[in-house]
């Protein structure tokens, strides 16, 4: 699988420094278990985050991904105020 990578700049609404964050989805594999699963890394945004999300499909083991980048980043970014250029994440 090609990884996909996105990176974007961050700015905390209290005016501390901008920083870079970035997401990646990469490893989309079947497991032993007959499920899939795929690696998402979010870095950048304090502490780093990386899991597999899994799925009964590829297809699905991807959408989990993308609902956990939608709530992880769009969550942090709501939550503090500040804002991400470009956008990683779908309007809230």
């Amino acid at each position: 699988m090609t990884n996909v990578e996105m990176t974007s700049t961050f700015t905390p609404a209290d005016g501390s420094a901008s920083r870079i964050v970035t997401v990646r989805i990469r490893d989309l594999r079947q497991d032993p278990d007959d499920l899939w699963s795929v690696a998402v890394d979010v870095t950048g945004l304090g502490s780093d985050d990386h899991v597999r999300c899994k799925g009964a499909d590829w297809l699905n083991a991807m959408e989990g991904a993308a609902a956990f980048l939608r709530a992880l980043v769009g969550g942090y970014v709501k939550d503090d105020g500040g804002t991400m250029i470009p956008p990683l994440y779908p309007t809230l």
